[in-house]
């Protein structure tokens, strides 16, 4: 056995994970994982070679896949030249020598992971090799101090022997390295031109919008199918389809414009959307008569664009960009403006000990959120289509349909209250889900769309509020999928104000350790300043907030940055979700910028007794594996089941997709 030093860590990651941060400097990892191996391999037919891509928390992987298992001798197998990869994953075999096979892909420069046996010695290992073996809690990367032979089972040997006499060191892998954007270019060129001008556009003339997506350093899944839509004032809007490679920037798409005859600046967007997700918003300033063209980043959902999901049950969004959005159900997006969306709520008062209310109180409060909600939605959706759409996605996938609203910053649009089945004053009537599913009603799981086929006239129907028929979420920047990708046990930071009631603050905690393991729930009293240093490590998935509106500003959260009382990056691995008990509007892009996966809260103050409550139903279903999106539409009927309508206040500033793992 070769003499190796140890790097020992506490289980960050998957085994995958450390793969793609060891490769290409370590041209060799030897690794004892069947669920890694059946990752990569996954579609694999016997005695064949495959490409396999997979997404780690450090890059996309590419894998060569081969198993030699499959081969008698190294003679008999297939050519791996033509398969693309950045790295060859091979399960070994005990039945001849795999060692050339290994050297020989080595000295090609293409990095080797050997999924083996924990007891089979691997020949050929240096100092350019890594063991990776996991003696629980911890994972045991090896590296030999010279050439020979090892096995993992050895590693791991050594590894308890100098724990056992107290001589082992532990250390971390560092956090994965800050990724750089990938960029998206514009430029401007006159009709039938093959390069680019700088300078003055002339008034009243024709000339030609090129954008593409760049080249990154960072691989993708496959190719991406995306469009670009530019949008500039007075003219239609415009899209084209393009293809992200995989491995390299997008080839250039073109505009046709004619710039207006006044020399100003001639300021519009142009969008990237994938399907319906607008993931990349930038303003183009076209400079007719003086100056230069430049752009401005306005909204970003992807950073790389690597972390795209290939497909989205996402069937609608609408991009808000101040006082107008661009309302997209997959064909040309169209504008919309913005003007006089407010919702009031119904009087919070009257509510029983359980936070509901009657049947008749309940039947009015909704119709009461239907009147306004339809009203808003006529003005500004009514011939777009897009609740059809919305319909559509639900009964097509049985699942209720994603609806993204993505913004710069929070907004102040209630969203889920925007209600699209026609409403008016006067005699209605009552769909059969608003029984079912209101106080005393029948109950059973919420489908994904309302039973009930006709819903024609003046109706009142649950499912046609926003936040109960759709996956409602409303991203304020890049998407998170995970809040961590490390195994570790579900914990819920809790701050609170201590000017809240202090009886209603310690019910709270117990509802809460009711729902939730007590053993992840820490609370604390605090003062703003004191909040900066309780969140300034990665030690928790959910940051809840139990304050009083107003308590903290968006300008204590840059002061904590400005100061250093957060480290830089903060939060660049585990990224909270925030989950407060009164409106955080104005904090939710201060949260999110300094590294937050989002922010769930409500739009209005509520009662702190309630807010509670809420909290814990939500805190349960993220813990259970929910995402954030359908935990919070289910807490919105188990609300709704109470006849309480103040569901409908709360919204989801992040990715409906969030989970804790």
């Amino acid at each position: 056995m070769a003499p190796v030093e140890f790097t020992v860590t506490g289980g960050e990651g998957s085994p995958l994970d450390f793969v793609a941060a060891l490769t290409p400097a370590s041209s060799l990892v030897v690794i004892t994982d069947p669920g890694g191996w059946a990752q990569v391999s996954q579609g694999l037919a016997v005695g064949s070679t495959a490409s396999a891509v997979v997404t780690t928390e450090v890059r996309v992987l590419r894998f060569a896949v081969l198993d030699l298992r499959h081969f008698s001798s190294a003679s008999s197998l297939p050519s791996l030249a033509d398969v693309p990869g950045d790295v060859v994953a091979l399960h070994d075999t005990r039945s001849w020598d795999s060692a050339p096979v290994v050297a020989s892909l080595r000295a090609l420069g293409r990095p080797v992971v050997l999924f083996t046996a924990v007891h089979t010695w691997v020949s050929g290992v240096d100092a350019s090799s890594v063991l990776i073996g996991w003696s629980a809690p911890h994972v045991v990367l090896a590296v030999p101090l010279g050439c020979g032979e090892g096995r993992v089972e050895d590693v791991l040997w050594q590894f308890r022997e100098l724990e056992r006499r107290g001589a082992m060191t532990y250390t971390s892998l560092p956090a994965p390295p800050v990724v750089a954007d990938r960029a998206v270019t514009v430029m401007v060129a006159l009709p039938g031109a093959t390069e680019g001008i700088a300078g003055a556009l002339r008034p009243g003339a024709d000339y030609e919008v090129w954008a593409r997506v760049g080249a990154h350093g960072t691989v993708l899944p496959g190719d991406l199918v995306l469009r670009a839509v530019l949008s500039m004032p007075g003219r239609p809007v415009q899209s084209e389809s393009f293809v992200l490679p995989w491995d390299g920037p997008s080839s250039w798409v073109s505009f046709e414009v004619t710039t207006p005859y006044a020399s100003v600046p001639w300021t519009g967007e142009l969008v990237i959307y994938h399907g319906v997700v607008p993931v990349h918003v930038q303003q183009v300033v076209l400079p007719v008569g003086a100056g230069e063209s430049r752009t401005v980043p306005r909204l970003k959902l992807t950073r790389t664009f690597a972390d795209l999901a290939p497909s989205s049950s996402r069937a609608a969004s609408v991009l808000v960009l101040g006082d107008r959005a661009l309302v997209s159900t997959g064909g040309v997006p169209s504008w919309v403006s913005l003007g006089g969306c407010s919702l009031p709520l119904p009087a919070l008062s009257a509510l029983d000990p359980w936070y509901g209310k009657d049947f008749p109180a309940y039947c009015a409060d909704l119709a009461f959120l239907a009147r306004q909600g339809s009203a808003v939605y006529a003005r500004l959706f009514g011939d777009l289509g897009l609740a059809d759409a919305v319909r559509r996605a639900a009964r097509v996938t049985g699942r209720p349909a994603g609806l993204m609203v993505a913004s710069p910053d929070a907004g102040s649009v209630p969203w889920p209250m925007i209600y699209d089945l026609p409403f008016t004053d006067g005699p209605h009537r009552l769909c059969a889900s608003v029984g079912q599913f209101g106080p005393f009603g029948a109950g059973g799981e919420v489908p994904a769309h309302c039973p009930v086929a006709d819903h024609s006239g003046n109706v009142l129907c649950p499912f046609g509020f926003w936040g109960l028929s759709s996956v409602l979420e409303h991203p304020v920047g890049p998407l998170v999928a995970r809040v961590s990708p490390r195994p570790w046990p579900f914990e819920v930071s809790m701050a609170v104000d201590a000017g809240m009631d202090r009886g209603l603050t310690e019910r709270h905690v117990t509802e809460l350790m009711s729902q939730i393991s007590p053993e992840s729930v820490s609370s604390a009293y605090v003062t703003p300043a004191e909040l900066g240093r309780v969140l300034a490590g990665e030690s928790m998935d959910v940051v809840h907030l139990h304050f009083r509106e107003g308590f903290l500003d968006a300008e204590e959260i840059a002061r904590w940055d400005r100061e250093g009382v957060w480290p830089r990056p903060h939060w660049p691995v585990r990224k909270p979700l925030v989950v407060g008990t009164s409106p955080m509007g104005s904090l939710v892009s201060s949260f999110v910028e300094h590294g937050a996966s989002g922010v769930i809260s409500p739009e209005v103050a509520v009662p702190q007794d309630m807010a509670g409550w809420v909290t814990g139903m939500v805190l349960s279903r993220l813990a259970s594996g929910l995402s954030a999106g359908e935990a919070l539409r289910q807490v919105r009927w188990e609300m709704l089941s109470r006849g309480n309508v103040m569901g409908l206040a709360y919204g989801l500033c992040g990715s409906a997709d969030l989970r804790v793992r």
